[in-house]
């Protein structure tokens, strides 16, 4: 299970982000399971996928217009996907049976 110093690492987060990164994994666990639902599934690709939507909502932060805006040599602005989950969805397919 995804801890909040786990989260806090892999964003490169203060201490003094805890609650906000506690928000953000509580929100990513529940989006992730609300799209899984009981769908059996190894707990390191679980744990993944969580980790990765927190970071997509913890980064929503510094965008909220919802453009990013990277330190590269061109400074071209990334559009943020809307969705928090789309950055999962292929890990979690394969696993989630889809309807016809």
């Amino acid at each position: 299970m995804t801890t909040v110093a786990d989260l806090r690492t892999y964003v490169g987060a203060s201490v003094s982000d805890d609650d906000y990164l506690t928000e953000c994994l509580a929100s990513a666990q529940a989006l992730v399971v609300a799209y899984v639902g009981n769908t059996p599934m190894p707990t390191s690709v679980m744990d993944s996928a969580v980790t990765q939507v927190a970071s997509e909502l913890f980064h929503r932060r510094q965008s909220p217009s919802g453009i990013a805006q990277f330190s590269t040599l061109d400074g071209s602005p990334v559009r943020v996907a809307r969705d928090p989950l789309h950055s999962v969805y292929a890990l979690l397919n394969r696993y989630v049976q889809q309807g016809v």
